[in-house]
C-alpha cells in the first residue's frame, strides 16, 4: 500500500470481528492505493520490494480484507467506516514494463465490499480492517483512473495536477455507479491474482513473507483464507 510497512515484529494479532448489514451502507466508494509488483502482468501488490517500499501485505485479497496485517492510509479506513460506505475500490499505478511502458498509467483494478470490520489489537496498538467479498480485474478490463477522474491519486499536496490519498479519496453515488456498471460483465480473476502472489512470495526470505502462517506465526483467517486452498 502507499505507506511504510512496520519494521517491527508482526505481534500475536487480537481480532473482534463486527458483521456489517449491507442493507445500512451507503452505495458510495473509496479510493485506497496499492503498489503494483513490476514483475507481474496481473494487478497484484509488490510483494518483492520491487519499488523499495516494503514487501507489501495489503490488500491481504487471500482473505479479501485491506489493512489486515499492516496500517496503510488508516485515517481513511476508519472515515470510512465512519460514513458507512460500502466500495473500497482498489487503485494503482502498472510498474510492469510489458503493459505499460512509460509507467503513468493509474488503474482501479477492482474493490472490496465492506461486510465485515475487523478491530485488530497489536502490541497494545488498534487499527481498523474492511474484509468483504472481492472482485480484481486484469488491466485490460480496468478503468483509466484520469479518464474518469479527470486526473490520478496521489500522495503529494499538487493540487491541480493530482487528487490526495489523504484528503479526495470519497466517490459519490454516480461515479461509484459507472465503475461498478464497467466491471458487470468482466471476469473476476481473483483467485488468478492469489496465485501470482503464491508465486512470488515463494521468492522472499522467511521473515519477509507477506503471510503470517509463512512467518511462522498464526492466523485467525487460515480456514478461509485462499492462498491455501488453490
Amino acid at each position: 500500500m502507499g505507506c511504510r510497512e512496520s519494521k517491527r515484529k508482526i505481534a500475536k494479532l487480537k481480532i473482534d470481528e463486527i458483521k456489517l448489514n449491507l442493507n445500512n451502507l451507503a452505495e458510495e466508494g473509496m479510493i485506497q492505493y496499492f503498489y503494483h509488483s513490476p514483475s507481474s502482468k496481473l494487478p497484484v501488490r509488490d510483494i518483492l520490494n520491487e519499488q523499495k517500499k516494503g514487501c507489501k501485505t495489503e490488500p491481504h485479497i487471500e482473505i479479501g480484507a485491506e489493512n489486515f496485517l499492516n496500517s496503510c492510509y488508516q485515517s481513511n479506513i476508519r472515515k470510512f467506516i465512519e460514513r458507512k460506505t460500502k466500495y473500497l475500490f482498489l487503485i494503482t499505478t502498472c510498474k510492469n514494463k510489458e503493459i505499460d511502458k512509460v509507467f503513468s498509467k493509474q488503474f482501479i483494478v477492482g474493490y472490496i465490499i465492506a461486510e465485515s470490520i475487523l478491530k485488530i489489537n497489536e502490541a497494545n496498538t488498534i487499527r481498523y480492517c474492511i474484509k468483504g467479498q472481492t472482485f480484481i480485474y486484469p488491466f485490460e478490463d480496468s478503468i483509466l483512473v484520469k479518464e474518469l477522474f479527470g486526473k490520478n491519486f496521489s500522495q503529494s499536496e499538487n493540487r491541480g495536477k493530482t487528487f490526495s490519498l489523504f484528503r479526495d479519496v470519497f466517490i459519490d453515488t454516480q461515479k461509484t455507479s459507472e465503475i461498478l456498471a464497467h466491471f458487470k460483465n468482466k471476469e473476476n480473476i481473483l483467485k488468478e491474482c492469489i496465485k501470482e502472489i503464491v508465486n512470488l512470495d515463494q521468492k522472499n526470505p522467511k521473515n519477509r513473507k507477506t503471510c503470517r502462517i509463512l512467518r511462522g506465526l498464526e492466523c485467525t483467517f487460515r480456514k478461509e483464507c485462499m492462498r491455501w486452498k488453490i
